[in-house]
């Protein structure tokens, strides 16, 4: 008689946040029902500035509920209210695919690494993590777990360990990515915020965050370099088991003039539009001028012809579209809590706890809040949909500078992106390396609350100060 087979063992669910058109039609009808159940409320607002006044609140009295259908029948208006962040949106993704499309980046990147890899790990450590991470500010974003593979063999070079890897690669462009000055336009823009306002003061808060988490991946690479006990990993042999070929090596890559030229072009176009529009008051409508003839020459000057280019614009612009239409669904939440009145009352119930605290604190507290946020939810384009709602009356309210604002939701939507698993280049780029998230933790998890720290001491400093930015 033949033994009985076991039971299959049953999966275990695994809680999963629901896709984020689902998420976001969801919180539209959840907006829809609260009219029906939060108390009605407004602010005065400024005659002149249509400000709010944050300390003249007052309750309606009465609901002015705003049933589903009616929420549904605001999205097109919730569109046509964002169309100009849309097509902001869509026309600098199309303009960034064309100068990715000619791969420039990752010339110039793969010469610096093929250059630097003979040098010692004082040398080429900092040299490479800034590289990396200034491009990262300007340019990052989840391609650039590319390089993951280029930093273990750089690792195994060095004979440092799979740390490593991931720190000059992942870790190095998503410190840049998390302090961008470039990366706050579309928050700015649904803030009511000039664009690009206080790109010098992001410039240098970006250069400071650089540098500390260059610092200490730098002593992290000596420690070990010296004595291989100090390791997260352990002090056995690293890459025995490594999912990267270790067979493969690292190929002398040549300087390439082009390269070089469309890299500065494309950083240099930042700082050009924002002396353009600060310096010389040019209207905003100078943007897409600029990124356009910008992309266009980059281009010609890989000798693409027309088709390639137009291609490479319309593949930059349709990996904005689902963003774009994220935005435009903001806009429908957004009025629905406008026409349904308890905008304003959410607003001034959140806010309670933060009147008796300075702009500085304020500004923390908010930026903390967002930080616990993004471990669940990382996408940026998720939380600038379902928070900046929310946060820019909430700034209104306490007199919190609009720029202000933007830098608490910058700082507190990217720093976390450095340790939480829900996001895919996180745990990507571990895999590549061969990094348990639980190693990866204890190495990473001290400097992303030493940078977070840091960010929050600015943003108190800003506050203090009364800063603008514009």
């Amino acid at each position: 008689m033949s033994a009985p087979t076991a039971a299959p063992a049953k999966k275990k669910s695994k809680l999963k946040m629901p896709h984020l058109l689902f998420l976001m039609l969801g919180l539209i009808l959840l907006m829809s029902l609260l009219t029906y159940i939060v108390p009605a409320g407004q602010f005065a607002t400024d005659p002149e500035t249509g400000a709010l006044i944050g300390d003249e609140f007052h309750l309606l009295g009465h609901q002015t509920p705003v049933n589903p259908w009616q929420a549904l029948n605001y999205i097109l208006p919730g569109f046509m209210n964002s169309s100009y962040i849309v097509s902001l949106m869509l026309i600098g993704g199309g303009c960034v695919g064309v100068i990715m499309g000619t791969g420039a980046f990752d010339t110039m990147i793969n010469w610096a690494i093929s250059k630097l890899q003979d040098k010692g790990v004082t040398v080429l450590v900092p040299l490479m993590f800034l590289i990396i991470g200034i491009q990262g500010a300007f340019g990052g974003g989840d391609q650039m777990i590319a390089l993951v593979p280029l930093g273990v063999m750089m690792a195994k070079k060095l004979r440092l360990d799979p740390i490593m890897a991931v720190a000059l690669t992942f870790f190095a462009s998503f410190t840049g990515f998390a302090v961008g000055p470039s990366r706050v336009g579309t928050a700015q823009l649904m803030m009511d915020v000039p664009m690009y306002s206080g790109f010098v003061e992001r410039t240098a808060i970006m250069l400071v965050i650089v540098i500390i988490g260059m610092l200490y991946t730098l002593r992290y690479a000596r420690k070990i370099s010296h004595d291989p006990k100090y390791s997260v990993m352990g002090a056995g042999p690293w890459y025995e088991d490594s999912p990267v070929d270790t067979a493969q090596s690292m190929t002398e890559a040549e300087f390439s003039p082009k390269a070089a030229f469309v890299t500065i072009l494309f950083f240099a176009q930042y700082f050009v539009i924002v002396y353009m529009m600060s310096v010389l008051g040019m209207p905003n409508t100078i943007l897409p001028a600029v990124q356009i003839l910008v992309a266009i020459f980059c281009g010609l000057i890989y000798r693409q012809n027309l088709d390639t280019i137009g291609n490479a614009f319309a593949k930059g612009a349709q990996g904005m579209a689902f963003v774009a239409t994220i935005i435009g669904l903001a806009g429908t939440m957004s009025l629905v809590m406008q026409n349904g009145n308890i905008l304003h009352t959410i607003v001034y119930y959140a806010c309670l706890p933060l009147r008796e605290l300075s702009l500085g604190l304020a500004s923390v507290g908010m930026s903390a809040i967002i930080s616990v946020i993004n471990l669940l939810v990382p996408s940026a384009s998720a939380k600038m949909a379902i928070l900046i709602p929310i946060i820019k009356p909430m700034a209104e309210s306490l007199g919190m500078s609009g720029n202000l604002a933007v830098s608490a939701f910058q700082f507190g939507d990217g720093f976390t992106n450095l340790v939480t698993p829900a996001l895919g280049a996180t745990a990507g780029s571990l895999a590549i390396a061969g990094v348990p998230l639980s190693k990866w933790l204890k190495w990473a998890l001290p400097i992303t609350l030493l940078m977070l720290v840091v960010s929050w001491i600015i943003l108190y400093f800003l506050g203090s100060v009364g800063w603008t930015g514009v």
